[in-house]
């Protein structure tokens, strides 16, 4: 019967197409904030020559980061504390694990291997109501500090040994 179906020779690339779909629906899914109003973490890396930003993966936050997140936000009294206090918490975030990140990322981006002593680390906040200079690319550096936002890092745990796993796949 002509015309009908995949040829057999084909179902193999259709079933890694589909995969991949499936894949990039997951990803978009983990990247924005979902029915909970909790905001979402997007990371990412660059090399401090190249400026080109690789996504290295992301993580929900918790309560505490999404009144931060409500509080830069509407711009209110504390705005600017409240984004430094996210901006510390991711910080740590990444402290705490930066090995592992940065394995995973160089066996993900193999061009970033020659920059390892030079990179840079961001992240893009989605959270609803953001405007658009909110939802830009926030630099930040991966130190450990105290702060409240430490519920951001507790969250974050293992997040990193996740991406790891997916990766070395």
């Amino acid at each position: 019967m002509k015309g009908k179906g995949v040829p057999q020779d084909m179902k193999g690339q259709q079933r890694q197409m589909q995969d991949m779909q499936e894949m990039k629906e997951q990803m978009a899914n983990s990247q924005t904030p979902g029915p909970d109003g909790l905001p979402v973490f997007n990371m990412f890396v660059r090399s401090k020559s190249a400026k080109v930003w690789y996504p290295c993966g992301s993580f929900r936050g918790d309560d505490g980061s999404k009144t931060l997140a409500m509080s830069w936000r509407d711009d209110g009294l504390l705005s600017g504390v409240s984004k430094n206090q996210l901006d510390t918490g991711v910080g740590n975030s990444l402290a705490e694990d930066i090995n592992k990140l940065n394995e995973s990322i160089f066996r993900q981006y193999k061009q970033l291997r020659k920059s390892k002593d030079s990179l840079e680390y961001g992240y893009k906040l989605a959270f609803e109501g953001l405007s658009e200079e909110q939802k830009k690319m926030n630099i930040i550096v991966p130190e450990k500090m105290d702060g409240i936002m430490d519920n951001v890092k507790s969250k974050a745990s293992g997040f990193f040994d996740g991406i790891a796993s997916k990766i070395g796949n």
